[in-house]
């Protein structure tokens, strides 16, 4: 057995998993999870806590990079 990842456009999930299913292809779909990681989620809990640096402009901003 053989695994293929493709990616198809929302609009077109239906046809290509009937047109597999038609050819004997087993379908799973894989979904893409948009929960973000723990490191993302610790920068939002810093930033809700009050924590975060605010600039006035992107040139403060890049200045203090």
């Amino acid at each position: 057995m053989e695994t293929l990842e493709i990616k198809v456009p929302d609009n077109k999930t239906a046809l290509v998993k009937a047109y597999l299913k038609e050819l004997g292809v087993i379908v799973k779909v894989k979904k893409v999870s948009k929960e973000p990681n723990a490191e993302t989620v610790a920068a939002m809990n810093e930033l809700k806590a009050g924590k975060g640096k605010k600039f006035n402009n992107v040139d403060e901003l890049f200045d203090s990079i």
